[in-house]
């Protein structure tokens, strides 16, 4: 199955005509969840980073699923859990320089115990880590993951106006 594809999009910018090359991308869903103070977050292998890397847990949309349900299948696949409550966080354009991929920010709790499924050639180790920690480490640069740290800048300022 092809998720990614090239493409070349002619777009008017000022007077005339420029082409761009880009990934045309299906979208992606992210979860946060915080539980008793507590992170949970997915700790893979990334080729591209070229290490390790501390993330919320999150996936490429299939075709015919919503984002939603995207992160219910990815929270479930990855983590075990699954959740009762889902509050849409936004979206962000991870990378809009070179392609047009949306991802989708959620937020979920009411927790139940499952199974990870994971994918073939997937090793992912579930983590749970105090919210001020982790602040603390995307401070340090220990995370560095885009949608992690913007999920938890959302769910930390909207925590921060309830109170």
């Amino acid at each position: 199955m092809v998720l990614f594809r090239f493409i070349t999009k002619d777009v008017w910018v000022g007077s005339r005509v420029r082409q761009f090359k880009m990934v045309d991308h299906p979208g992606a869903a992210a979860v946060l969840v915080v539980k008793d103070g507590q992170v949970l977050l997915v700790e893979q292998y990334r080729p591209a980073a070229g290490r390790n890397m501390l993330e919320i847990p999150a996936g490429t949309i299939d075709r015919s699923e919503s984002p939603l349900d995207c992160a219910r299948r990815e929270l479930e696949e990855e983590t075990g859990y699954s959740a009762e409550h889902w509050e849409v966080l936004g979206h962000i354009y991870p990378t809009p320089g070179y392609t047009n991929e949306v991802l989708h920010l959620f937020c979920a709790s009411g927790l139940t115990k499952g199974e990870q499924r994971l994918e073939e050639g997937e090793d992912i180790n579930v983590r749970w880590i105090p919210l001020d920690k982790v602040e603390e480490m995307i401070d340090h640069c220990e995370i560095n993951d885009a949608k992690t740290i913007i999920s938890v800048f959302k769910y930390v300022r909207k925590m921060r106006q309830k109170s």
